[in-house]
């Protein structure tokens, strides 16, 4: 007998989504990728205050996912596998089975250029992960171009332009192929740097998820600071809204890392592996050793924040979104479609100091920031200093002027002027 079609409950959809997941044998980790996505999509449409999930609604959230710079074409695909199988529970179709693309081999002429190119990004000092992610573009890049291509001392913009119109591109596989040509330009391999003729799709930029100082110290306060795993996720919440540290680098943190003496914090960066220096607030040192002295488990860790249940290990990145995901919802903040990350405070405590008017490189320097035109990202939600940069509409001139005038335009609204003709 055919199954009632489900409403959207979104409880009952999660049901429904484990129960296939485990009745077509999934993995323990695949299941585990669909009910973090599906979470991402609870607190998506909780944003916008909806409790059941509809076919349009998972679009809108692929839509502004896109747009979410942080996450990586692989989670993206993820999602969109995810909202897949969310419409077809809807429609109680069964799962259509998702096909792997195909491998690409880099061609063997082409291998002692790639290899050298793999090498100059380790010696630039580009982690690993970045490198096996370049070395797949590149490859798929090599791959596409003609058969005629015999040697890329040879290769020409007319081939380039072969390669880029048969294909589909994904961003990042652009971006490789713009950098592969520039290396093989400043290597002497190509006379003419052909990087200028890789696509440049727009990407628009997404505003920074941010929250008033309103909205912060209602996040704060909801914190139950009496228990355990309240001391430690206060301690989280004041690094992140407080001094900007990214989640990676607040769960990385070890006793080694803080000197309460001078009030410091000094790490290395998981993401930029560059140094950051930063001075605590009396709050953040106090939540700290409140947390330290009573309520760290025991443990030979040297990492501050652990696990509040056995085993007591040290918390990951992941774990930090959830706890600040968590605090959010305890706190009843309305996201309206802003994330509820740590990276959503990092924002908010670097968009407050904009707005303050502290020059750009000593935000810079807080957040630790490579590039100097980073801080500019948060300006574009000060609206109060973007006003006043506001230009006055300039006074219409010509034809345009004369279509303004009242006899001019009562005369094209009845109609006379065109009698005229």
């Amino acid at each position: 007998m055919k199954e009632k079609k489900l409403s959207g409950n979104l409880s009952g959809l999660r049901s429904e989504l484990e129960r296939r997941l485990i009745v077509l044998r999934y993995s323990k980790v695949a299941t585990q990728k669909y009910l973090m996505i599906f979470g991402w999509v609870k607190d998506y449409l909780a944003g916008y205050g909806e409790t059941t999930y509809t076919k349009e609604m998972g679009q809108r959230f692929l839509i502004e996912y896109t747009l979410q710079s942080v996450h990586s074409p692989i989670q993206f695909k993820n999602a969109r596998v995810t909202i897949r199988r969310l419409d077809e529970i809807l429609e109680n179709k069964p799962f259509t089975p998702c096909f792997r693309e195909t491998k690409h081999e880099c061609p063997p002429r082409f291998t002692a250029s790639c290899d050298t190119y793999l090498e100059s990004l380790a010696k630039r000092g580009c982690k690993e992960h970045t490198i096996v992610t370049r070395k797949r573009y590149a490859v798929r890049f090599l791959s596409r171009l003609p058969e005629t291509v015999l040697t890329l001392e040879a290769l020409s913009a007319a081939d380039l332009y072969n390669a880029f119109t048969k294909h589909e591109w994904q961003l990042d596989g652009l971006i490789t192929a713009r950098s592969i040509l520039s290396f093989l330009f400043e290597s002497g391999v190509t006379k003419t740097n052909l990087s200028v003729c890789v696509p440049k799709p727009t990407r628009p930029r997404p505003l920074p998820s941010i929250y008033s100082g309103n909205e912060v110290k209602q996040l704060l306060s909801s914190v139950d600071r009496s228990s355990d795993s309240g001391k430690r996720d206060y301690a989280i919440l004041l690094l992140a809204s407080h001094l900007g540290l990214r989640s990676s680098d607040i769960v990385n943190l070890s006793f080694k890392d803080i000197d309460f003496t001078t009030k410091t914090i000094e790490i290395i960066q998981v993401k930029t592996a560059r140094p950051l220096t930063l001075v605590m607030n009396s709050e953040v040192e106090e939540a700290i050793t409140d947390y330290i002295q009573n309520a760290r488990p025991q443990s030979s860790s040297d990492k501050i924040f652990l696990r509040s249940r056995a085993p007591f290990s040290p918390l990951t990145a992941a774990s930090g979104y959830e706890i600040t995901r968590k605090c959010f919802n305890l706190a009843g903040i309305a996201a309206q479609g802003r994330r509820r990350g740590a990276h959503a405070l990092r924002a908010s405590y670097a968009t407050a100091l904009v707005a303050k008017g502290v020059p750009y490189a000593v935000v810079q320097e807080a957040l630790g920031h490579e590039d100097r035109e980073s801080a500019k990202y948060y300006v574009r939600v000060d609206v109060r200093r973007l006003r006043m940069c506001a230009l006055d509409v300039p006074k219409p001139t010509g034809a345009f002027a004369v279509m303004l005038e009242p006899e001019v335009r009562r005369a094209l609204v009845s109609g006379d002027l065109d009698g005229g003709r």
